[in-house]
């Protein structure tokens, strides 16, 4: 890796340019405090998500498809959605796990915390695993939801990936982190246990 020192920039002012239903516009000023250039830089300023990994007690993964309207195509992916106000990445993680799937697990950990697009997004997506899912309830779908549900070993999931059956970037980012687990144990985090839902 390169060892130089890369220059600092302070944000100067931070001015909301557009308003929309899940995301504004942000026009920041920057300085470089090395060099002293200044520049407006825009952003879009999301709120922080979820990607859930969901493990069944046999194994599975649990997979949902839907309709995405930036791309006017079907999308395999992982369950998710976002965090609302006061909500842990937890409780939003098994909160979309079951309204999109009716799927409820026992166990539940953050196990990453990317950021889909960091040059010009203001957001986080969190990776929660959840595990010893099973599907204990109907569905409940926001107003224009539609998913179906399926279910793939992880072997599966690694083809659906090489395959390019699944092309969501944040889901191949949660996907590798969940890959990468049996490769790199952990150095920290633990499971907290979720009630299950009846």
């Amino acid at each position: 890796m390169d060892n130089r020192s890369l220059d600092r920039w302070r944000k100067l002012t931070t001015e909301k340019v557009g308003s929309y239903a899940i995301f504004g516009i942000l026009r920041c000023k920057f300085e470089n405090v090395t060099k002293g250039k200044v520049g407006d830089f825009f952003m879009v300023d999301c709120g922080d998500g979820v990607q859930v990994v969901a493990e069944t007690d046999d194994g599975r993964i649990v997979l949902v498809e839907q309709y995405r309207f930036g791309v006017e195509n079907f999308s395999l992916e992982l369950p998710g959605g976002g965090i609302h106000s006061g909500e842990s990445a937890v409780d939003a993680a098994t909160r979309e796990l079951e309204e999109e799937t009716g799927f409820c697990g026992e166990f539940a950990e953050q196990i990453a915390e990317i950021y889909p697009n960091p040059a010009i997004q203001t957001n986080a997506t969190h990776v929660v695993l959840v595990k010893n899912c099973r599907k204990v309830k109907d569905t409940n779908f926001d107003e224009f939801e539609d998913l179906s549900t399926s279910l793939l070993t992880r072997e599966e999931l690694a083809d659906a990936v090489a395959e390019g059956k699944i092309s969501h970037c944040i889901a191949i980012a949660a996907i590798a982190k969940y890959m990468l687990l049996d490769i790199q144990p952990r150095t920290s985090g633990k499971f907290e246990s979720i009630s299950q839902a009846t």
